[in-house]
């Protein structure tokens, strides 16, 4: 819990002293995963941004846009005691609607931890990127890595029993190739309040900021305010397997 609240100071701090566009939309989610046997699962991943408005200390207003879609499909694999390694393909598309798109091809190998303390479940989680970020006038794709750590926390607000549930956590992104002139690059945070159906899943709904650091300037800083849906399912084949059978 500390550690979470220390990584709100820093980013409130960053904020403060960094600021050069903001953009403000909302950012609908899909998480879907399963379980095929007690090890191995999957995951597919998507979310699209939407810029309802941008607004730039130059004075310069940007038109509204479908910013960002994302989709991830991953395999993990459980090593127990709530340790598990992952491994996915990402396709990233910016500005997918205009001509000033960008393509990016990426894969992912993490490791992730999670515990209990008390009625909480804390998740820590280790990524690499290695990204291939398509250049349009050249038509090539050089090779970037970098280094992501996430922090979260998940607990129920109704008892164990109940539906409602808190959500929250803060990842660090930081660039570990040569060219790039920062190293602490990204930053997201969000916290929200998610309700468990019977049948349909989980739906949560909360804020996620997230700020990019351009350039190695001060202020030289992107701001994303985003209003976060998420839909989120889970399937255990396991079970229909056994009752198949």
């Amino acid at each position: 819990m500390r550690l979470y609240i220390s990584s709100l100071l820093l980013l409130l701090a960053v904020v403060a002293h960094a600021q050069r566009s903001q953009h403000y939309g909302i950012f609908p989610t899909i998480d879907h995963s399963g379980t095929l046997t007690d090890r191995l699962g999957y995951s597919f991943y998507y979310f699209g941004g939407a810029n309802l408005l941008n607004k730039r200390d130059d004075g310069i207003n940007e038109p509204s846009e479908f910013f960002v879609f994302y989709s991830e499909q991953a395999f993990t694999y459980k090593m127990g005691k709530g340790f598990s390694l992952a491994g996915s393909y990402v396709y990233e598309r910016q500005h997918p609607m205009g001509d000033n798109y960008r393509n990016e091809h990426r894969f992912y190998l993490q490791g992730a931890y999670s515990y209990n303390l008390g009625n909480t479940t804390l998740r820590h989680r280790l990524r690499f990127d290695g990204r291939f970020i398509g250049d349009r006038i050249t038509g090539d794709y050089p090779y970037t890595h970098r280094l992501r750590y996430l922090f979260g926390l998940s607990a129920p607000l109704q008892g164990k029993q109940g539906r409602w549930y808190l959500n929250a956590y803060n990842e660090f992104f930081f660039n570990t190739h040569s060219s790039s002139p920062v190293l602490y690059a990204e930053d997201w945070a969000y916290a929200g309040v998610g309700y468990k159906t019977q049948k349909a899943g989980n739906f949560e709904v909360g804020p996620l900021y997230m700020f990019w650091m351009n350039s190695g300037g001060r202020r030289d800083v992107t701001n994303f305010y985003y209003l976060q849906l998420t839909w989120a399912t889970h399937v255990d084949f396991r079970r229909k397997n056994v009752e198949s059978r």
